[in-house]
């Protein structure tokens, strides 16, 4: 049953989204008031060069929020939560690819007694290419083995969420289209209890502006950032492991070939990366423990 005291702040990031933010909007007012909750939308337009805003401004009941620049995916989101007035924080892309007729579903969820609940996009395979289905497995798994959790849809874009939950992590929450893998990494972290709804994920309006890259790179810094806050031994454990399998091993073998001064150079290099490794993630856990206190 869903409790209407709380009520759903619903966050609509958008970067030149005006192919797809009309319909964003238009189903997404229509599921909240088929939900019987009281509920905000806010758009927060991340410094558009196209129609976005103005098209987002067709909706009086809409608040809209606009960045003179671009900043991000999830400093958008983060500007949409402070400025929300609700304890539940829905958010959703503005492309198009959500269905907003799943939200109630959500809704229902949360009303159990979850922390967030998570739009698993059942189809996402057949969105992917092969080597995106690869990094995604790959990254599920890490994470999955790091905070011993079966994380289904860890960069969901479809979700609500405890907005008093989030702000106890704010600081750490990344700025980029990895907010919500951050986000999910540091609820799984804290024992929050999540809840998944599979969901079918459409084609989006418009062009992606993900950075694959980019996005992957920081993605994997916020797995270590997260393991390392909640779990450090088994971080450092794990550490231990990769040097013995990537230093050690082949220095070992490097030798039995009699290839003595390469293997001297590799056993040495080696070490050294895993210490400042080992060291920049102790004074990053170090910066977490101050801010958070």
């Amino acid at each position: 049953m869903i409790s209407s005291e709380h009520g759903i702040s619903f966050i609509v990031p958008a970067y030149n989204e005006e192919e797809g933010i009309y319909h964003t909007l238009e189903m997404l007012g229509t599921a909240l008031e088929k939900s019987n909750i009281d509920y905000e939308i806010i758009v927060v337009n991340d410094g558009s060069i196209d129609r976005t805003c103005e098209v987002a401004h067709k909706f009086p009941a809409v608040k809209v929020i606009s960045h003179p620049i671009n900043v991000g995916y999830g400093r958008s989101i983060k500007t949409g939560v402070l400025n929300s007035k609700y304890e539940w924080i829905g958010i959703t892309d503005g492309d198009g690819t959500y269905p907003a007729d799943m939200i109630p579903v959500l809704l229902q969820s949360m009303g159990k007694g979850f922390d967030m609940v998570i739009a698993e996009r059942a189809n996402l395979k057949t969105h992917d290419s092969l080597l995106k289905r690869m990094v995604r497995k790959l990254y599920k798994t890490i994470i999955g083995i790091a905070f011993h959790a079966e994380l289904k849809d860890p960069n969901s874009g479809l979700r609500i969420f405890s907005k008093q939950k989030a702000l106890s992590y704010f600081p750490f929450l990344c700025d980029t289209f990895s907010f919500t893998t951050s986000l999910t990494i540091l609820f799984y972290g804290g024992g929050a209890f999540i809840d998944h709804i599979p969901i079918e994920y459409k084609v989006r309006y418009g062009d992606s502006k993900v950075r694959h890259v980019k996005d992957s790179i920081i993605t994997m810094l916020l797995i270590i950032q997260g393991l390392t806050f909640y779990n450090p031994m088994k971080f450092f454990s794990l550490l231990l492991a990769a040097i013995v399998v990537f230093v050690c091993l082949p220095a070992m073998t490097l030798a039995m070939f009699e290839m003595h001064t390469l293997s001297l150079y590799f056993l040495v290099f080696g070490f050294l990366v895993g210490i400042l490794i080992a060291f920049g993630v102790l004074v990053d856990a170090i910066r977490i423990s101050v801010l958070r206190n």
